[in-house]
């Protein structure tokens, strides 16, 4: 497991766990928004990612953004 502020290089859906389901998030949209807010750039505007078949599960992805926003908050 790593600390809040080491990167971890594993895919989003190995990191956090997310399903894949029928119908969810473009999964490379989600992974780009999490390597933008580890870098600390994140858009103040709540992300917006196309839903698609085969996508991460999105109540999953809104819980760990939320909590990375929060963490990044902390981190100020």
């Amino acid at each position: 497991m790593s600390t809040p502020h080491e990167q971890d290089d594993r895919p989003p859906h190995e990191e956090f766990a997310f399903r894949i389901v029928r119908r969810g998030y473009d999964r490379d949209q989600v992974a780009a928004y999490i390597v933008l807010l580890r870098t600390g750039a994140p858009s103040a505007a709540a992300p917006a990612f196309e839903l698609v078949r085969r996508g991460f599960d999105q109540a999953q992805v809104d819980e760990v953004i939320a909590r990375l926003h929060r963490e990044a908050a902390r981190g100020r």
